[in-house]
């Protein structure tokens, strides 16, 4: 029998796909998977954005540190944009490297990436944000290119092998190995310069907050939608209480 070929490219397939890659790290699933990063992405990101967009995710990008004319490029197409959690892998070319978003938002004029991390004891590998960065650059080619990273503290972030590290300092220190190493010809001075314009980031308790907040002030006349936001937002913030 030939092997069924299909893919189950639902939000709960692709997780399942992220955990079939996790080998015997897999037992670090029971319990829920409790403070595990894709988990905590899925249970958030998702009911996010099934809220109204301009209310509630358009308010948690407004809300955002650093990059401000893309986050409100970005708020502006929120209604129409398509937003992948757990996409496929992407790949950094020339050079081949893979880079694994967490979440994308893409529409006709923005291109943004997200990262996100554990609430609790959360690193990066020491290149990760200059290959992240990197992506969304050219991913985004003609559209305004954008990094949302969601941290469980504000910055300084953990690196690996370096500490804790200023968020422009950890790309910019990675940037000319890594052009070197892909074999790309981009000027590394101009690069660091875009940093503050292209990289943006919140704290889960961040989007908590806002969530509830938002949802306090939500007016709607039919009840049954009034409910149906009401138990999105408290699926939300249970996941960001949980995973704590």
């Amino acid at each position: 029998m030939a092997e069924d070929a299909r893919t189950n490219s639902s939000l709960l397939g692709r997780l399942l796909e992220e955990i079939s890659w996790e080998g015997n790290r897999v037992r670090l699933y029971r319990r829920g998977g409790l403070g595990m990063e894709n988990v905590l992405t899925t249970e958030v990101l998702s009911p996010l954005s099934y809220l109204p967009r301009q209310h509630f995710l358009g308010e948690v990008l407004r809300s955002a540190h650093g990059a401000e004319a893309a986050m409100a490029a970005v708020i502006t197409e929120i209604e129409d944009a398509e937003i992948f959690i757990l996409p496929p892998e992407l790949t950094l070319q020339p050079g081949a490297l893979n880079v694994q978003p967490d979440a994308v938002i893409e529409s006709t004029g923005v291109y943004v990436l997200v990262e996100a991390k554990r609430i609790r004891r959360a690193s990066f590998q020491p290149e990760q944000l200059a290959r992240e960065y990197l992506t969304v650059l050219r991913e985004a080619g003609d559209r305004v290119p954008a990094l949302l990273l969601i941290l469980g503290a504000p910055p300084p972030v953990t690196v690996k092998q370096h500490g804790l590290r200023d968020i422009r300092d950890a790309i910019s220190e990675r940037l000319p190995w890594l052009l070197t190493r892909t074999g790309a010809d981009e000027d590394v001075e101009e690069l660091v310069e875009q940093i503050p314009q292209v990289v943006s980031w919140i704290t889960w308790a961040e989007i908590d907050e806002i969530v509830r907040r938002q949802v306090a002030g939500f007016e709607v006349d039919d009840p049954s939608v009034r409910h149906s936001v009401e138990r999105l937002a408290a699926a939300l913030s249970s996941a960001i209480q949980v995973h704590s």
